[in-house]
């Protein structure tokens, strides 16, 4: 299974505008099925959180939270063709890697 990013302008704006978003507390998640079958990823971080070196770790823990979710969804026909927006709230800086990776591993799509 490839798990590709999403990287136009327009595949970010889709899920904006036509994905089911849920919101938690310190991120936003849209989703969107796609005639595609394959999972595509991409995150939004405000400047406002951080600096670069917290926002660059921050999205490489949050990609590896989302690679395992998307392991467990690998033989599931029912999930494929699944394309993932994680806007980051601010307010991601109070709490641990730990807390919102238990958090985040609880979700079901």
């Amino acid at each position: 299974m490839e798990i590709k990013s999403l990287n136009k302008k327009s595949e970010f704006s889709y899920l904006r505008r036509f994905g089911t978003k849920n919101k938690f507390n310190f991120i936003t998640i849209s989703t969107t099925k796609n005639e595609n079958k394959d999972f595509k990823l991409g995150f939004q971080i405000s400047t406002k959180t951080g600096n670069a070196v917290f926002r660059n770790r921050i999205r490489r823990q949050l990609k590896d939270i989302f690679y395992q979710v998307f392991k467990k969804y690998d033989n599931d026909p029912a999930k494929s063709g699944l394309w993932i927006l994680v806007n980051v709230n601010p307010k991601i800086e109070k709490f641990d890697f730990s807390e919102y990776k238990s958090f985040l591993e609880k979700i079901d799509l």
